[in-house]
This record gives C-alpha cells, sequence and structure tokens, in this order.
C-alpha cells in the first residue's frame, strides 16, 4: 500500500471558488480512480488559498485487470463456408488476435463475432498521472484566468506542481510546469520550499511550516481555535457553518483573536450588530453566559502576529466604524413608523409590466385575507400585517444591510407598538429563504408568505417569464419549493389550485390559457422531485399527482401509505383489478350518463353496482380523513364483486345500451380507485 500526494501550487485562489473545487476535486478523483479500478483505503482534500490536489492513502500497486469486448463483423460477414473472409482478418489484425480467438454471440440484429479479452493493469504511477491531468480538464470553473505567453487557464496562476507517490516524483506536466517533489509553506512565516522525502511526511512537514493543508481538517481545527478564543474571554460563540467555511478559504493558519467595542453599540437591534460584523468583516459574535449579545467579538487571522494587541486594535477601529454607521441608521429609522413608509413602495418598481411594490403588497394583501378567511384567522391582523409587510424596504438599515429585510420589519413594528401577530408575520414574509430554512410558526406568517408566493409565480408566468432549464433570476423554483413547505402549516393544508386562479385574476396583466396549467405542472413538478428525492418512488408519486390535484399537504402521507402497501401481495391485485378496467376504458366505447340499473342482465351487474355505492362512500371518508391504508382496505373489499363480473358478463355486449351501461360501470369502478390514485400509472 503507497500514498499519493498531488499539489497546485497557486497564488491566492477565489475564496467564493474554494468550497467548489474541494467539492469537484473529491468527487472527479473517487470516480475516476474507481473507472481506473485502482483500489485505495482514503482520499482527502487539499484545498486552501494556496493550494489544491488530494493525499491518496492506501493505494494498490497497480489497477486491476479489466476485461473487455470488442464487436467484430456479422456472422454473416465474418466467414465464407468456414474460411474467414478479408473483414473478420482485418478485425484480428487490429487487435493482434487469431480468427480462433474470436467467438459468436446472439444478438437482436442476427448473430455477431466478438472478442473478449483481458486488459491488464497499469502501475499506479501511470495511473494516479493520467488521473490527475483529466480531473484539471474536467474542473467546471466559474472563473478563470490566463497568465504569462501561455494560454492556460485556471482561477489563478499555477507556479508549482507536487506530485509524488511513496519516495518518487510522478512525471507529469500541467500548465506547462513539470512535476517535481517540492512544495512550499505559510507566505509569510515559513516561505522556503520544502523538499519531499516520501508522500506520507507532507501533512506534518506543511504543518511545521504553518499550513494546514486539508479543507476539512482546517475547517475542524479554526472552529476549535474560534471557541477556545472565546472560552479564554468569557463568552461563547454560536455555529455557523456558512461563515465558517468563507473564513477557512481565507486562511492557511488560523489564529484566533477577540476584539471588543463600547457597550453603547448595544442598544442596536442584535440582527443589526451581527449582519455588521458578519458581513463586512467576518466575524464571529459573541454572547454572555446569560444569552444576551455580547460586545466582544472573534476575529481569524492567517499569521500569528508578534503583537497581537496592534491587530487586535485594527479591527475594532474597523467594526466601530461599521457600528457607528448601523446605530445612526437606526435612530434614524426610529423617527419614523413604518406606516409611513408605506407610500414610497409606491415609487418602487416590482416589475414593469406587474407594477409596483405598493401594487404587489395590495395584490397579497386581498390574497391573504381571503385565505384568512377560509382558516378563521382574525382578518384585521391579517390586513395590517400584510400592509406593513415591506416598509421596512424603503429603511435606512435595510438599505445598507438587504439581508435584514423582515427582520427589521418586526423589530420596528414593535417599537410602533404593533401586536406580536402583526410584528411576528412581518417576518415570516420572508420564510422559507432556502430549502431548509425554517418555516413560520404562526399562522399569519404563513399566509403572507404564501400569499406572497402564489403572486410572484402567477405575475411572472402570466407576463411570460418562467424560469429555464439553466435560469431562474426570479428564484421561482425556490418560491415553488417554499409554497410547498409553507402549505403543510396544521391550519392550512389548501388545494392550492383555487389560489393560483384567484392570484392570476388579480394580476394587471391577461394571462394566456395555458399559464396557469404551467404554473400548476409547475408546482406538481418542485414536488415530486422533493419526494423522490425523500426516497419515494416516481410511479407512486406520480399516481397520487394525477388525482389529488395541488392538495400538497395531503399528496406525502398517501405516497407514503401507498409505498408500505406495495410490499404486500394485496398490492399487485389492486393493480392488476384497476388495470383492467382502464384498459377496457380505453379501447371501448363511450358509456352512458349515467348507470341504469333496469338495464342489467346478470346478478354480478346488480352486485358491482351495490358494491359501487357502498364502496365509494367508504373510500371517500377514509381519504378526507387522511386514513390511506383504510380507504385501499375498502378498495380491496370489491375485488369479490370485480371478480364476479369480469367472469360473468360480457363488456362489449352487441346491444348498444348494454354495452354502455356496462361500460359506465366500468368508469364508476375506475373513479373509486382514482379517489384515492390512479393506479394505472404504478409500475409494476
Amino acid at each position: 500500500m503507497m500514498t499519493f500526494v498531488f499539489e497546485l501550487g497557486c497564488e491566492e485562489l477565489p475564496s467564493s471558488s474554494l468550497p467548489s473545487l474541494n467539492f469537484q476535486f473529491k468527487q472527479l478523483f473517487a470516480q475516476k480512480l474507481n473507472n481506473a479500478l485502482l483500489g485505495y483505503e482514503s482520499l482527502s482534500v487539499i484545498a486552501a488559498p494556496r493550494r489544491l490536489g488530494v493525499v491518496i492513502e492506501g493505494v494498490d500497486q497497480a489497477s486491476m485487470d479489466k476485461l473487455f469486448e470488442r464487436k467484430g463483423p456479422a456472422f454473416e460477414a465474418a466467414f465464407q463456408g468456414d474460411e474467414p473472409t478479408k473483414a473478420l482478418l482485418g478485425f484480428c489484425r487490429g487487435l493482434n488476435i487469431k480468427p480462433e480467438d474470436t467467438s459468436v454471440i446472439d444478438t437482436e440484429k442476427g448473430q455477431w463475432v466478438v472478442y473478449r479479452g483481458i486488459e491488464q493493469g497499469k502501475s499506479a504511477s501511470e495511473v494516479l498521472g493520467d488521473i490527475c491531468q483529466t480531473v484539471i480538464t474536467d474542473l467546471a470553473l466559474s472563473k478563470s484566468m490566463r497568465w504569462g505567453s501561455g494560454r492556460y487557464e485556471f482561477p489563478r496562476p499555477v507556479h508549482w506542481v507536487l506530485a509524488v507517490l511513496d519516495n518518487a516524483i510522478v512525471p507529469l506536466t500541467v500548465f506547462g510546469i513539470e512535476s517535481g517533489n517540492k512544495t512550499f509553506g505559510h507566505r509569510f512565516m515559513a516561505p522556503a520550499s520544502i523538499e519531499l522525502q516520501s508522500a506520507s511526511e507532507y501533512r506534518n512537514r506543511l504543518i511545521e511550516a504553518f499550513v494546514i493543508a486539508d479543507f476539512e481538517a482546517r475547517k475542524a481545527a479554526t472552529w476549535l481555535t474560534i471557541q477556545s478564543t472565546a472560552e479564554s474571554n468569557g463568552v461563547t460563540v454560536e455555529a455557523d457553518n456558512t461563515l465558517l467555511t468563507e473564513i477557512n478559504c481565507l486562511v492557511e493558519w488560523p489564529v484566533g483573536l477577540c476584539g471588543e467595542f463600547e457597550g453603547h453599540f448595544l442598544d442596536v437591534p442584535d440582527v443589526a450588530l451581527i449582519a455588521a460584523m458578519k458581513g463586512h468583516q467576518k466575524y464571529f459574535h459573541t454572547r454572555t453566559g446569560s444569552g444576551n449579545l455580547s460586545n466582544k467579538f472573534i476575529t481569524v487571522s492567517n499569521i500569528e502576529s508578534r503583537d497581537a494587541s496592534q491587530v487586535i486594535a485594527g479591527n475594532q477601529r474597523v467594526i466601530r466604524a461599521r457600528l457607528s454607521d448601523a446605530k445612526f441608521f437606526f435612530e434614524t429609522d426610529k423617527k419614523r413608523s413604518l406606516e409611513s413608509r408605506r407610500q414610497q413602495l409606491e415609487s418602487i418598481t416590482f416589475h414593469p409590466k406587474l407594477g409596483s411594490l405598493g401594487e404587489k403588497t395590495n395584490r397579497v394583501c386581498k390574497l391573504a385575507c381571503k385565505m384568512a378567511l377560509v382558516v378563521n384567522a382574525d382578518i384585521a391582523v391579517m390586513k395590517r400585517a400584510a400592509d406593513l409587510s415591506r416598509c421596512d424596504l424603503v429603511s435606512e438599515m435595510v438599505l445598507e444591510f438587504d439581508e435584514l429585510q423582515g427582520q427589521i420589519g418586526t423589530i420596528y413594528a414593535a417599537l410602533d407598538g404593533e401586536s406580536s401577530e402583526v410584528s411576528q408575520a412581518i417576518q415570516g414574509l420572508y420564510q422559507p429563504a432556502g430549502a431548509s430554512d425554517s418555516v413560520p410558526s404562526d399562522v399569519y406568517g404563513s399566509l403572507l408568505a404564501l400569499a406572497d408566493r402564489l403572486d410572484t409565480l402567477a405575475g411572472l408566468f402570466a407576463v411570460n417569464q418562467p424560469p429555464t432549464s439553466s435560469k431562474d433570476p426570479f428564484a421561482l423554483r425556490r418560491a415553488a419549493i417554499g409554497l410547498l413547505r409553507l402549505n403543510e402549516h396544521p391550519l392550512l393544508q389548501f388545494d392550492l389550485t383555487q389560489w393560483i386562479n384567484q392570484a392570476f385574476d388579480a394580476q394587471p396583466v391577461e394571462a394566456a390559457v395555458s399559464a396557469r396549467a404551467q404554473v400548476i405542472q409547475f408546482i406538481n413538478d418542485r414536488e415530486r422531485v422533493r419526494l423522490t428525492e425523500s426516497g419515494y418512488p416516481h410511479d407512486l408519486v406520480m399516481a397520487v399527482q394525477a388525482t389529488n390535484g395541488l392538495s400538497t399537504a395531503s399528496t406525502e402521507n398517501r405516497v407514503k401509505a401507498l409505498a408500505a402497501f406495495s410490499e404486500k401481495p394485496e398490492f399487485n391485485a389492486v393493480i392488476a383489478t384497476n388495470k383492467r378496467f382502464v384498459n377496457l376504458l380505453k379501447e371501448s366505447d363511450h358509456g352512458a350518463d349515467q348507470i341504469q340499473p333496469a338495464l342489467f342482465e346478470h346478478p354480478s351487474e346488480s352486485a358491482l353496482h351495490e358494491s359501487i355505492i357502498n364502496i365509494s362512500s367508504r373510500v371517500a371518508d377514509a381519504v378526507s380523513r387522511e386514513t390511506i391504508p383504510e380507504a385501499i382496505s375498502a378498495l380491496l373489499a370489491m375485488k369479490p364483486a370485480t371478480d364476479a363480473f369480469f367472469e360473468n358478463v360480457m363488456i362489449n355486449a352487441d346491444n348498444q345500451a348494454i354495452r354502455a351501461n356496462r361500460l359506465e360501470l366500468c368508469r364508476s369502478v375506475r373513479d373509486v380507485y382514482r379517489l384515492v390514485a390512479d393506479f394505472s400509472l404504478v409500475q409494476q
């Protein structure tokens, strides 16, 4: 077993690119090692500001032998009698084999000559050299640049290439640079070159040179130094993976420092102070033992300074200016109420064809109030929350810290003396911001966010600006996913179809006839992706969606119940019975307008009709209570009647009236099944 290290030495890589490069290196190397049949024990990625690569441990001496098959000419063209033709001889010559080494296989297109052989494995050095070069080629780079006289492209100029397998250099050339066994330590604390005698000493030699090269190891070390720095200064820090990742992409040797600012800044809302520290300076905020925001902050330096106090003092000067701005904005905003800012929304364009933010607010308000009426929520509270929901967008604080929209609105509403329901709902407008973010816990915030997303989807589809496969400038996919999650609130759980129609009706433009169906399909597609990614079978999701409309809150419950039932032998009976009725209806004429018992000729028709009447009400009741297993049991209770019907009755009778009546019986059975799902879409 051997150790391999590969490293590209670069100028400082963009911090925004490093997480993607880290992920791609891991995925590509693992994939290509697997494809090459080269075994290994572990793979870790080197991803730091000045270097990118991998350390692979437990590498086999060589790749495994690989079976292969080469297809030659058709049998008829390969032989003339018992003698090989020129076609076969040419095929054999290309592979350096004899005709007797080939074999004949049967295919859908007839018999063909093939050669099955073994491709000998290659040395680890040869395989790894090829993989390193192809990985570089296959990287998806969002930003790249050229340097020097060459035409090479990479996020930053490459200055050295390290490629060592155990104690031997793996020969390869990347960006015109030949590989070697030299790397470099920290730019300032250990700038000298480091010559490796063995790949296994890579990590330790770099740590001695003040570099933690491994991305995940450095991230863990950074978090530990942040925590220990906070603890030694009597405060605590909250985990923030996004900020931690950003800092990890900026340092090779994390050094935690604690600074502080004047206590009077704590009069400013916490969210504003945190935004100033995090967004502008990449500082971790801290809290006291009681959980209140502290006036201390943690910063991470990329160097061990001889005089840390000077570094801390510099950071304190910078953050003081930022916090002074935040305090000024807060004091200025307090002089006006949220309500006084409402008129300013009329002058801000939401969309050229959909009007201003003020007009959008009006549409959302009306829709939210209609939905509030359905769930018996307080209309006055709903209207007030909707009216004030976007007023903080024109505040000084949000103009400076746009990520605080909604949060500042909630704070300012409370300062204005608005009720807690109104204040909380304003923040709920922006939840969830992403697929994994929390949703509003209150009904008013949920209604407000739901109405807003319905209006956005309806409006953008009405003006024919849906997302494409590659672009989604208005974040409509995120809006649809948010819609699905919001509708799971226990007090909501609407069939969204009617509310989509109402949202379209409220738009200032006339939408194409197809636009409404497009939105419904768009939401269904998002739900199908969400459920299939959760592990539910694709066909079961489709089957439920086909009959459940946009009652999205109940879709997962039905899919889950069907998935559990599909493991039972009775499931196939349900599918087979439904399929038989569906096929009859596809192949036959239309049935009658309604079932006429007077036209029954056999007792099994009457029995089936009675079963339909009894079972349909049981199934409908069970579905309305979302007790899907009970509904399925009711469907199974129809089987004796349906079996007898098929055994004793000819559906396509010569008499047209009798045939139509029997087809209507079939349609009624199918419709009972469709109360649960469209079982014809289930694959067996």
